[in-house]
């Protein structure tokens, strides 16, 4: 996931993603994408909610909610391209990465080591970091989670960062990937395993699947209680719920 510093571009249209988001109730089903074409900001996506939003007084609201972040973007003209009243199933499946770095899991350490070194700027990583040059690209998108209800695979991704953030330390391994499912399979098992460098860690995913039920109520709770947008305005933070550690941990 890119480190998106908070007074990017890239930064902002996650940011007015999830703010759109907001204004639809939690219980509809949504995926709601920002682009920014140069302060022309085009908004589509898809919602089983009914009622079409005021996308002029949200975008007023939200220019005057985060002026500090806005001072050199201009959010003068938008285009409300959402399909409303759309059939959207709920995401049952997704694979995740996910980094040890004590901070945020989302992030590889090269991230957020250049990210405190210079957080005027954004920072990919794919094996290796790449800097996100503003001045060279025209058009920048909203990406996942944000704009995407939980049942969009956002309640996924938070329920691998809980359980990444209760793996032990493993030697030498820093970085992995979570093939999840809220499904069984046809022997009855949660359908869930790890991968580290295109391998399966069979004894951590066996670990993780004693530890863990996969019953994601009590975290879908307490998502909806926070407030999104610090994820993108303090992006080394994590919830402190996440991190919540659970008892007899043991990888053998």
């Amino acid at each position: 996931m890119i480190l998106k510093s908070p007074n990017s571009r890239l930064s902002i249209v996650n940011l007015l993603a999830d703010f759109i988001l907001n204004k639809i109730p939690k219980e509809e089903e949504s995926i709601i994408q920002v682009v920014d074409c140069l302060n022309f900001y085009v908004i589509k996506g898809k919602t089983t909610y009914i009622t079409p939003l005021d996308i002029a007084t949200i975008k007023d609201e939200f220019i005057s909610k985060h002026e500090s972040l806005l001072i050199d973007i201009k959010i003068t003209h938008t285009i409300d391209l959402i399909e409303y009243e759309s059939k959207l199933s709920k995401v049952t499946s997704s694979v995740f990465t996910y980094h040890d770095n004590h901070k945020n899991c989302s992030y590889h350490s090269s991230q957020i080591q250049s990210f405190n070194v210079d957080p005027t700027k954004s920072y990919d990583f794919d094996f290796v970091l790449k800097e996100i040059s503003e001045d060279q690209n025209f058009i920048f998108t909203s990406e996942f989670p944000h704009g995407y209800s939980l049942n969009q695979g956002r309640l996924l991704y938070y329920y691998g960062k809980h359980i990444f953030y209760n793996i032990p330390p493993v030697h030498n391994k820093n970085t992995f990937t979570f093939v999840m499912s809220t499904e069984k399979g046809e022997d009855g098992d949660q359908m869930f395993y790890i991968i580290h460098n295109q391998y399966k860690e069979e004894r951590l995913t066996s670990a993780v699947l004693d530890m863990f039920d996969f019953d994601m109520t009590w975290l879908e709770t307490q998502i909806k209680k926070v407030d999104w947008s610090v994820e993108l305005t303090n992006p080394l933070e994590d919830y402190d719920f996440l991190k919540v550690k659970i008892k007899d941990f043991v990888v053998f």
